[in-house]
């Protein structure tokens, strides 16, 4: 009855994304007992303790998880809140947490600080309610993302609050319930570095890749801040999608508008900041406003409406000012280019160089195409003609490049 209604305060907290409510379901969990109940067996060789403790771990966790995922099936609030999201993603701070939160739950245990406020302090560091209540979440909304990370944070909690409960025993020396067994023992050695090491390593994955992209955020802030905010450019809204391997960052620019050059140079200067294999999109102009509208669509519905009228101004006025600006601005990428070609073929009269946006259906998004013309005083062969268009693939960084001669 009371993991029924421990099971029913976690679901309601998290549905409602209720932090007081999660903490008063942690501080009922009736699962502490049975880990504990589990490292304090195997700590003084009383299997019957450690049999008992397991029975009551598997019943508990089965009818929490079933009725957390009946809740969640009939609640009427589907999304999932701040305080859902974060049991879904452990880290190796999660295990240290685990860890040293159930040393001293056995230490208060085995003191007269039981009756004090450590044992609601482990309770509620340690959190063993509301991972069971996320994977009921998971279940009933199929989500087998949030299932696995809320069950994986589940049982970092309840393997190092037991491993912590046996290292104390065995450390206290308490005394042996049954006659000890070398051979289980010896097997005890070997299975616990076992489950530590397969505990921890996805851990410790998961906080590599959360810490690389906190440090990749920041190196993005700094990338903006220095080199696109200048004076002559302000960055309405941004946007770092981290992905290992294929990063982009999305920036909304209003001011003078960015030539093909500058915008070249701007993704070589990405390297210095550590931003490799980082795409940078940046919007400005028509192509600005349109970005600017999805990127804040992402945002909170009650800001959107308070700020959107600013917003719109601010890329209104920077639409007239790239399309004022867009006729008059030579391209100092074509001109580069030209000289460039000059330099190795002086037969070269003229050059022009333009860029199209392209929707592709089956990428779901925009490719840039390339085209240039030439005109030259002499007939180019094919093979010069060919060569003149790999050059300018490897100059634009770009595959999709089409050359043709006037």
């Amino acid at each position: 009855m009371g993991a029924g209604w421990c099971v029913f305060i976690a679901s309601l907290g998290l549905n409602t994304n209720s932090t007081a409510v999660v903490i008063g379901a942690m501080l009922i969990s009736p699962l502490m007992g049975p880990i504990m109940g589990l490292g304090l067996g195997l700590g003084t060789n009383d299997f019957t303790l450690v049999n008992k403790s397991i029975r009551n771990f598997l019943i508990m966790f089965v009818l929490s998880v079933t009725a957390s995922s009946l809740f969640f099936l009939i609640s009427p609030v589907k999304e999932a809140g701040s305080e859902l999201l974060g049991r879904t993603s452990p880290t190796v701070y999660d295990v240290l947490i685990a860890f040293f939160g159930g040393m001293a739950g056995i230490i208060a245990g085995a003191s007269k600080l039981r009756n004090g406020n450590v044992i609601p302090g482990v309770a509620i560091a340690t959190a063993l309610m509301p991972p069971l209540c996320t994977m009921g979440y998971g279940i009933s909304h199929l989500n087998w993302q949030y299932t696995a990370g809320a069950f994986y944070l589940f049982m970092i909690n309840s393997v190092f609050i037991a491993l912590a409960t046996y290292f104390i025993v065995s450390l206290l020396n308490y005394p042996d319930v049954e006659e000890s067994d070398p051979k289980r023992k010896k097997r005890l050695r070997i299975i616990i570095p076992f489950i530590i090491a397969l505990m921890i390593a996805p851990s410790v994955y998961l906080t590599y890749h959360i810490v690389k992209k906190y440090f990749y955020e920041h190196n993005a802030e700094n990338f903006m801040t220095k080199e696109i905010v200048d004076g002559k450019h302000i960055i309405v809204t941004s946007k770092m999608e981290y992905d290992l391997g294929k990063s982009e960052l999305k920036v909304v620019v209003v001011g003078e508008p960015y030539d093909s050059l500058g915008i070249i140079e701007l993704k070589d200067k990405m390297k210095e900041y550590g931003l490799v294999n980082t795409k940078l999109s940046l919007y400005q102009g028509d192509d600005g406003r349109v970005a600017a509208r999805d990127m804040f669509g992402a945002l909170d519905k009650d800001m959107q409406s308070t700020r959107s009228s600013i917003k719109d101004i601010y890329l209104t006025m920077d639409s007239i000012r790239h399309k004022l600006n867009k006729v008059a601005v030579l391209d100092t990428l074509q001109a580069t280019i030209a000289r460039e070609i000059r330099k190795s073929d002086s037969t070269l009269n003229r050059f022009t160089l333009r860029r199209v946006f392209s929707f592709n259906p089956s990428k779901n998004k925009n490719d840039t195409i390339w085209y240039a013309l030439a005109s030259y005083s002499e007939p180019l062969t094919f093979g010069k003609k060919y060569n003149i268009e790999e050059w300018l693939k490897k100059r634009l960084k770009s595959p999709n490049v089409k050359f043709d001669e006037e």
